[in-house]
């Protein structure tokens, strides 16, 4: 799958807010809570301490004698007070003195008798162990019945001879950790808001990147297309900027540098076309005298024979002058609406006698499916005479020449194969192919293929070889359709 530019650094910028976001959220949420979890931890044992100090002496010793049913007796009804009072002067959830044992000796709650069993102090026995060996400690936070969040803290209750009785246990309401919750969704609620300003950040950042990008790669496949010199409109003035600045330069310069070697291949086509037209002239006079030394040297079969090779050389040099001027100097395209399937008929009734004779079998496929072109009839039929000729003299005797037609609608192009069953060639010489004076033949100029990638080319078309030794050889020709040659033009 393919993934656009814009998408990539709209994603990345995105990512990279989100973790920021979150790593940042994070370590305020654990410092705040440590940190006030901590300052808690502190006061609440501080209260613990205070309000254990003012039960020491002979309050501890009261504490001693205190059994089972006596919650009815003055002195468990005055510490029972006693410490509610402390409860509610410290804001505490409730307030309660052990035994050493872990038992209630006295509680600010009034239906918890003495001896009773608190089992939810399982996991603060550490605590509670540290305060019997006279060290206040706080708990870690727990939740309650009501759903809500408490600490405790614990403090040793001492006698008048300073002996640890009992321990102090206050229970306290964790409100911080409820503003750290609310805390918490509103640092939810910033990263939701964040990465939306982020996504909408980065598309405008992502846009003023791939937008001068997306011009560029346009301007490329414009260049690529032969429109060389196309400019791109440059506004900013960074890297991006300074990017499509060299590129018109250089676009600029491939204009220019396309415009010079066009002049000097017209002048050379000329020169060359003007010295083929001198060189034919010669030629023509050449064979005319032949003929008349013919026909006054007396009857002698070598002198005969020696003058029909002079004969059949010049007429060589002719064909090849021939196709070297229109090589040089192409035939202005005459349109009009073409029926492929037309003009391979009219090719094939022309060359009907020569591949009978060479026993080769023509298959025409899907040529009648084929849409109408604008093209110049007359050099379709050149190029596909040529291409059937080379066909034919791959095969030499026996075999199969196969013509079929594809249509590309993704395109608006028909594509026409031109297989045989021949002797093929190598993939180097398949590349060399269409090369001028190229041949691998005895007999022949080499400028047959070059002058039909002229012709197809000068109908925006395209043509390929492929073939492979003992395998044959595919011509495959690109047109435009009718409809795209119109938006060419």
């Amino acid at each position: 799958m393919k993934i656009r530019l814009q998408t990539k650094t709209t994603l990345t910028i995105a990512l990279l807010v989100v973790l920021v976001l979150t790593a940042s959220s994070y370590l305020f949420y654990d410092t705040a809570k440590r940190a006030l979890d901590a300052e808690m931890g502190e006061r609440l044992v501080a209260v613990a301490k205070t309000s254990a100090a003012q039960l020491n002496g002979l309050n501890g010793s009261y504490l001693r004698v205190l059994q089972p049913g006596d919650e009815d007796t003055r002195l468990y009804r005055r510490l029972q007070k006693q410490l509610q009072s402390m409860r509610d002067a410290s804001e505490a959830r409730a307030m309660y003195v052990l035994d050493l044992e872990y038992k209630s000796l006295v509680d600010s709650r009034l239906d918890v008798p003495i001896g009773s069993q608190y089992h939810s102090l399982g996991e603060d026995r550490i605590h509670i162990d540290q305060a019997k060996r006279g060290i206040g400690a706080a708990s870690v936070a727990f939740h309650g019945k009501d759903d809500a969040f408490y600490r405790s803290a614990y403090a040793p209750i001492r006698d008048e001879q300073g002996g640890i009785v009992a321990i102090l246990a206050v229970d306290a309401s964790v409100l911080f950790l409820e503003s750290l919750a609310r805390m918490s969704r509103n640092m939810v609620l910033i990263g939701v808001v964040g990465t939306v300003f982020a996504v909408v950040l980065s598309i405008f950042l992502a846009r003023s990147i791939v937008v001068p990008i997306k011009r560029l790669s346009q301007a490329t496949q414009q260049i690529k297309a032969g429109a060389f010199g196309t400019q791109v409109e440059t506004r900013s003035k960074d890297e991006v900027g300074e990017l499509a600045t060299t590129f018109n330069e250089m676009s600029t310069a491939i204009q220019e540098r396309d415009q010079q070697v066009s002049r000097m291949a017209e002048e050379l086509r000329q020169l060359s076309a003007g010295l083929a037209h001198e060189v034919r002239n010669p030629l023509n006079g050449m064979r005319i005298f032949l003929g008349l030394l013919k026909r006054q040297i007396p009857a002698d079969p070598k002198a005969e024979q020696l003058i029909e090779q002079v004969d059949g050389e010049v007429q060589s040099l002719n064909q090849l002058v021939s196709e070297f001027l229109d090589f040089a100097r192409p035939t202005p395209l005459q349109t009009e609406a073409v029926d492929l399937a037309d003009v391979v008929a009219s090719v094939l009734a022309l060359l009907d006698a020569e591949l009978r004779a060479c026993a080769i079998e023509v298959q025409t496929i899907n040529l009648d499916t084929l849409p109408a072109i604008e093209a110049d009839a007359d050099q379709l039929k050149w190029v596909f005479t040529n291409l059937v000729k080379n066909a034919a003299q791959a095969i030499d005797q026996g075999g199969t020449i196969a013509i079929e037609g594809f249509v590309d609608a993704d395109s608006d192009t028909i594509r026409v194969e031109v297989r045989d069953t021949g002797v093929g060639m190598s993939p180097e010489t398949a590349e060399r192919a269409f090369i001028p004076f190229f041949t691998t033949k005895d007999q022949g100029t080499g400028l047959g293929l070059a002058i039909v990638k002229r012709l197809v080319e000068h109908h925006q078309g395209t043509i390929e070889c492929t073939s492979k030794q003992g395998g044959g050889t595919t011509f495959a020709l690109r047109l435009p359709t009718t409809m795209e040659r119109e938006r060419q033009a």
